[in-house]
Formats: C-alpha cells, sequence, structure tokens
C-alpha cells in the first residue's frame, strides 16, 4: 500500500489533535509499503515526532492575513488547495488519507475522480468541535459553512470514514449518513509511539486518604478558549467545594501557556501549584493521587484524559469528556459529573474506592495499554483495513 496523508494540525504542537495525528500517521507509516506526510510547516523540525519510514513534505502559507481570510470566504479553509493535485500525481499512492475532513475541503471529490481510495479521520464532530472553540469573529460564518459541506462530503463519498469514539459515529450518521450507507467504523487513538507505559506504577504508595492530604491535578493547553471556558469556572464554583471536603489538598494545574485568566483565577488560592510548560508532563501528573479534566465544550475524545490514566490515576471527568472511554467507566476508574452536586458525589465515591484499595496503578495502566498503546492502534488499523479490502 502506497498512503499520501494530508493533515490539518501542526505536527509539533502538544495539543490533543496534534498528539493524534502524530500516532495516525506513525501506524500508517508502520504498515505501509511507503507513506508521505503532507503537513503544515511553520519552521520547526517534526522528524523526531515521526515514523522514520515516513517521507516528509511541508506546505508552508506565507499569505498575509487579510488574504487567509478572503480564501475562507471563498472556501479555501486549509494550506493545500494550491498544491495538492500535483503532490498526489508526483507521489502516485494508491490511497489519499486526510486527516480530519477540514483538509478534505475541495479536494475530495477530485482525488476520487483519480482513481484513489480515499480514508478520512475524524477526530471529532467538527461542527460541533469549532462551536466549542470559537472561529474568529471575521470569518466565524463562512468557515462554519464550508466545514459542514466538507465533513458532509467526507462522510458521503470517503471509501472509508475512522472515527476516534462511538458516538462521533452516531453524530455523522445522523447528520450526514441518516441511511448508513457510508463505512464509518471506530479505530479509536492511542500513544504515537510505543513507550514504557508501566514506569510509574510505584510512584505514590505512601499517600494517605485518610488525613485527606491528597494532589488532584489538572492538565491542558492553558491559553487555548476550551481551556479556559471550562477551568476558571471549575475554579469559581467547583473547587471550593471540593476544598470544604478536602481541606488539605492541593492541586496541580499545568500545561503550555497560561493565559491571564488562568493565572487570575489560580492565584486566588494558595493550594494550587501552577506549573506552566513543564518539560515532562507525565513526571508532573504523576505527583498527584486523582485526576480531573474539567473540559466541558467541544466534541470528540478528549486526550488529556488519558495523560492520568497512563500513569495509573483515577480520573474525575466532566461528561463532555468521557466520551470513547466506555471501558474505563466500567472498571470504575474513570467517574462522570455534570454538575456540582453529581461532581461532589462522584468525589465521595473516588475517595472511597480509594480507600478500600481498589483503585489499583498497575490495573489502571494494564487496562489503558491494552486500549491505547501504539501497538493496540496499529493492530486496528490492519485489521479494519483488511476488512475494509483497503491494503
Amino acid at each position: 500500500m502506497k498512503v499520501i496523508i494530508f493533515t490539518h494540525n501542526y505536527i509539533d504542537d502538544n495539543s490533543g489533535g496534534s498528539f493524534a495525528s502524530r500516532a495516525f500517521v506513525n501506524a500508517f507509516s508502520e504498515i505501509a509499503d511507503s507513506c508521505m506526510l503532507i503537513y503544515p510547516d511553520r519552521g520547526n523540525p517534526i522528524r523526531n515526532f515521526i515514523h522514520k519510514n515516513c517521507i516528509l513534505n511541508g506546505v508552508t502559507n506565507n499569505k498575509s492575513k487579510i488574504e487567509k481570510i478572503v480564501d475562507v470566504y471563498r472556501g479555501h479553509i486549509h494550506r493545500y488547495m494550491d498544491v495538492a493535485i500535483s503532490l498526489i500525481k508526483n507521489f502516485n499512492p494508491d490511497t489519499v488519507v486526510f486527516d480530519t475532513s477540514v483538509c478534505s475541503a475541495g479536494l475530495l471529490k477530485i482525488v476520487k475522480k483519480m482513481d484513489k481510495k480515499v480514508i478520512t479521520i475524524h477526530h471529532n464532530y467538527q461542527v460541533e468541535y469549532f462551536q466549542g472553540t470559537k472561529p474568529f469573529i471575521a470569518w466565524r460564518i463562512p468557515f462554519m459553512n464550508y466545514i459542514r459541506e466538507a465533513e458532509r462530503i467526507a462522510v458521503q463519498f470517503s471509501d472509508l470514514n475512522l472515527t476516534l469514539t462511538d458516538q462521533d459515529i452516531d453524530l455523522l450518521q445522523i447528520h450526514y449518513n441518516p441511511h448508513k450507507t457510508a463505512k464509518i467504523i471506530k479505530w479509536g487513538c492511542f500513544e504515537p509511539t510505543t513507550i514504557p507505559i508501566l514506569e510509574y506504577k510505584t510512584i505514590n504508595n505512601n499517600n494517605c486518604v485518610q488525613n485527606h492530604k491528597l494532589c488532584f491535578a489538572i492538565t491542558g493547553s492553558l491559553s487555548t478558549y476550551q481551556t479556559e471556558i471550562s477551568v476558571v469556572p471549575f475554579l469559581k464554583n467547583l473547587y471550593p467545594e471540593l476544598l470544604k471536603r478536602l481541606p488539605e489538598s492541593t492541586l496541580i494545574i499545568a500545561g503550555s501557556n497560561p493565559s491571564k485568566k488562568i493565572k487570575k483565577a489560580c492565584a486566588k488560592y494558595p493550594s494550587i501549584r501552577l506549573i506552566p510548560n513543564p518539560t515532562n508532563m507525565k513526571d508532573v501528573i504523576a505527583l498527584a493521587d486523582i485526576y480531573i479534566c474539567p473540559t466541558c465544550v467541544g466534541g470528540g475524545l478528549k486526550l488529556r484524559v488519558m495523560d492520568g490514566l497512563k500513569v495509573g490515576l483515577p480520573v474525575l471527568t466532566h461528561a463532555v469528556s468521557a466520551r470513547g472511554y466506555d471501558e474505563f467507566k466500567k472498571t470504575n476508574c474513570l467517574f462522570v459529573y455534570e454538575n456540582k452536586d453529581s461532581f461532589m458525589n462522584n468525589l465521595d465515591i473516588v475517595l472511597a474506592e480509594k480507600q478500600k484499595g481498589n483503585l489499583d496503578k498497575e490495573k489502571i495502566i494494564n487496562l489503558y495499554n491494552s486500549f491505547f498503546s501504539f501497538e493496540s492502534g496499529v493492530k486496528r488499523l490492519k485489521e479494519i483495513l483488511s476488512n475494509s479490502g483497503i491494503n
């Protein structure tokens, strides 16, 4: 199989979308005879993130802000419109992969006419995602219309649509495929490389639940709209209730480039330790006993939940961020809340389970490994492609 992949995400970012894109590109590179990645190039080296077998081809966008806005109004919502077809003709793959339906806009039907197999990877239901991230107001309306159209065409005309969660399959079916004629399959997400996942299993054995000297952790890209609109209200409305219940507990908030609003909200509490741009996020999270994901907007799989699970922590998460983690809910290591009352109820459940010794780190890590290791993602991809007749 010869594959060319177009991705919409910056490969070198610390965002969940970039993490997922690296995993998907590396999985295809692992099994393809030849694989080329077309990616948005902003001058940063990405080789360390991407499989050694993958050919890298970066595309820059040096247009002015005005030119970019004009492009959006013309329906050009990605940087590949002028170069994609020539890149495909020169590389001559048998399969074209669009990593998100965004970068398939205006191209997918043309590629189909070139007699290529087309796979679209849906990180989420794009309309829902962008409603939760507020596109720039100057081009929000046309952008959302073109996003919706690109997603519709991708679902209806791709040879294979891959999603991260069952909920995304349902949303894509409802909005674009009510008769279920399109092929939409859950692939899930996973680590972008093979890593020693069990390395954190012995950390924090001495934390004492009885004395309530617990440490909680929240992580993410601390400058984004989605994080800010979730974390700040959490600190205002729910964290005081947590402190009433556990007055000696502490909270670590760690991530890239904290916004002024995040900093201001954290400064109100001596018990909060804000860690900007940590060198190793896993080392920071491993200091905690319980991971909290308060993200309450957007769609798709919230990869930050994986941050807690991969080091063996139980997770307390808002319902919006619980998609794709059904097995962890079933095995009582992920607990879901929707409001203040359910947050406190589930906090008590987590504490009770922890005091009983039911939240074993190694068990959580092993469960994580079975669903989210790189090897599990590659295995699922092989099975999906074989069953779909794409190889």
